[in-house]
């Protein structure tokens, strides 16, 4: 995507990103744009102080002798104006 186009996504991003948690394939589906661009977006727009975002690991399966496996969840919302 051209630089040109980055400034609509982002300020459609920013609009569809709600007051609850919403994962990145959550926001995605919503906005139809292409998986790549809403995640380096999303993350564009959280650099910038515009939205939060929270990680979460999670240790999937048994730990024992180096087995499972280590999933980060990333969730956004909007950035909530402190009164």
């Amino acid at each position: 995507m051209e630089k040109g186009g980055r400034i609509p996504l982002d300020r459609k991003l920013a609009e569809l990103v709600g007051c609850d948690w919403q994962t990145a394939a959550e926001i995605q589906r919503i906005s139809g744009g292409e998986t790549l661009e809403v995640a380096k977006t999303l993350d564009r727009l959280w650099e910038g102080g515009l939205i939060e975002r929270e990680t979460l690991d999670i240790g999937i399966g048994a730990r024992r002798k180096g087995g499972g496996a280590q999933l980060r969840r990333i969730r956004y919302r909007r950035k909530i104006s402190k009164p």
